[in-house]
């Protein structure tokens, strides 16, 4: 029946000819709805069980009990809404529930009040329920979780301990093994597609998903693993195997103008790849590749590999390398450092001419390869900025994007191309974090100190 279809009025019965009773209340409002009967007669008894709904049609009377029922419109509704009876149809009412269901579940788990109720509701948390459960039951394993969940107001309480903000994200991170959503907003955030791939990367110190990948195809160990292999891949030019870029490494630590005899140079290879050796099991790992097996093999990449010839020369005859000048070796600065002129500039001035007075000397004790690397902000510190826009003219200047430090484009320089740095920052934090530049990072700098037009280098012959 649709609502307020019928017009109620109270009456008693006198008399009556023909009487008849339906055998549910439904039947009686399904005659009023074909039959278009718009009138209905409440019979009130001695009490609310004993009082009747009555209509009259064809000089007949038909009756049913209310059952407490006020009208025939709130049964109908009742029965649509899965109300048992009258009793709890008009308390859930009353406290502004409209489904059966919904009454027994605020019932079923204390919830408070209907604003609470409609949250979860418009949360998804109600129809989300049935959701989880079935889902449970499909993939225990995925959607394990340590508390009992039995009903959606429960589910709504682990949701909001756990920071989901609904029952969609909750679902989503589920699905994919995570049970708190900070948790997995981090790892989405890191690229990590599931629970068991974080985990796995965090065992293994991975910073993302893209690192655990690669180390998965490389068959990397772990992420101080992984650092010692991107150490290496980053000099990688022409192809060459990992131990040839450690021969160019142990090339590029040998004292300018110093003659190296090839089995000396081929007993310092040997004892470099046995620093790559995991110091647990003594194994060299998988992804390391070797293509020098020899001291022959050695010479003939001496002789023939393009990236050596930044280091020296190596003579067939006398079987020994001679390594270069230093200044025949690339250079960058540390522009911040020189422009501050670390501690000796005692008015504290930031001087983009110190870093033009560097690059000059630099150029006269011939080195070519020059490169200027500076902070973003360092521009705005200068005391002479006339002279940083010359700089910019006259040096090949390199600058960091904002907020990033300069350090980092400076040590990854260097990585790559084993070039000299002229600094003097000693890297000190970022020996504490990459294990590379505290074992190497010393051997490729350059101390200085600039008084008036004059530099001072002692490492520099």
């Amino acid at each position: 029946m649709k609502p307020n279809q019928c017009n109620y009025y109270n009456a008693k019965i006198k008399s009556v000819g023909t009487q008849l009773e339906f055998e549910e209340l439904a039947e009686m409002c399904r005659f009023i709805e074909q039959n278009q009967i718009s009138n209905v007669f409440v019979i009130n008894g001695t009490n609310a069980e004993s009082n009747y709904f009555a209509i009259y049609k064809d000089a007949c009377l038909f009756t049913h009990k209310t059952l407490g029922f006020n009208t025939l419109e709130n049964y109908a509704t009742a029965h649509e809404k899965g109300f048992p009876n009258a009793s709890t149809f008009y308390e859930a009412q009353q406290q502004g529930y409209t489904k059966y269901s919904d009454y027994v579940l605020v019932k079923e788990a204390g919830i408070a009040d209907i604003a609470t109720f409609e949250i979860i509701r418009k949360k998804g948390f109600i129809t989300g329920f049935n959701i989880f459960k079935e889902m449970s039951e499909q993939e225990p394993k995925v959607f394990s979780i340590d508390v009992a969940i039995n009903n959606p107001y429960e589910l709504f309480c682990y949701a909001n301990k756990h920071h989901f903000e609904d029952f969609g994200k909750l679902l989503e991170a589920f699905s994919k093994g995570f049970t708190d959503a900070d948790l997995y907003n981090s790892a989405s955030e890191m690229g990590f597609p599931n629970y068991n791939d974080f985990v796995e990367a965090s065992n293994k110190q991975f910073r993302n998903y893209k690192d655990l990948e690669l180390a998965r195809e490389r068959k990397i160990r772990d992420a101080d693993d992984f650092q010692r292999h991107n150490d290496l891949e980053i000099l990688r030019k022409n192809g060459e195997s990992h131990d040839q870029l450690l021969l160019l490494i142990v090339l590029s630590k040998v004292e300018q103008g110093k003659r190296v005899s090839l089995n000396k140079l081929t007993t310092g290879l040997e004892n470099a790849v046995k620093e790559y050796c995991y110091s647990d099991t003594n194994e060299m790992p998988l992804w390391f590749t070797i293509g020098l097996k020899n001291s022959n093999d050695v010479a003939e990449f001496l002789q023939k590999n393009i990236a050596v010839k930044k280091y020296g020369n190596y003579d067939v005859d006398g079987e020994f390398f001679e390594i270069n000048q230093m200044r025949d070796r690339a250079v960058v600065l540390d522009a911040s450092n020189v422009a501050h002129n670390s501690n000796v500039n005692t008015d504290k001035k930031v001087l983009a001419g110190n870093i033009l007075i560097m690059v000059n000397f630099l150029k006269q004790k011939g080195f070519e390869d020059i490169t200027v690397i500076a902070d973003a902000s360092l521009r705005h510190k200068i005391a002479d900025a006339e002279i940083y826009d010359k700089l910019q003219k006259e040096t090949t200047l390199l600058v960091a994007p904002k907020e990033t430090s300069a350090d980092m484009y400076i040590i990854n320089y260097v990585k790559k191309h084993h070039c000299l740095v002229v600094s003097n920052d000693t890297f000190r934090e970022w020996k504490i974090l990459d294990p590379w530049v505290a074992d190497n990072i010393d051997f490729y700098r350059l101390s200085f100190l600039i008084k008036g037009n004059e530099v001072l280098m002692p490492d520099l012959k």
